[in-house]
């Protein structure tokens, strides 16, 4: 397989530098602050993409995605442990 040095950065970047950073940042400012932060460059990402992102409901509708992915995420990291809780029992 060929890797061209731009996916090679972006693989180096999103899997090991940015979740130590991320990490690091929450450390220092606090959880709280931290999901703000990241509430707000979301909201902010998708108003940047979006037609006409403040039109109408387009706050509304921004953080009703953010809140039903988070909602989707949770589920499915609670289904995870008590999937991997029950199969730690059975062995």
């Amino acid at each position: 397989m060929r890797f061209g040095l731009l996916p090679v950065l972006a693989v180096v970047t999103l899997a090991g530098i940015l979740p130590y950073g991320l990490y690091r940042l929450s450390r220092a400012l606090g959880a709280p602050l931290t999901v703000a932060g990241a509430v707000a460059l979301g909201l902010a990402y998708g108003a940047f993409k979006a037609d006409n992102p403040w039109s109408g409901d387009g706050l509304a509708v921004n953080l009703r995605i953010m809140a039903v992915s988070a909602a989707v995420l949770g589920a499915y990291a609670g289904v995870s442990v008590a999937v991997a809780r029950a199969i730690a029992r059975r062995l």
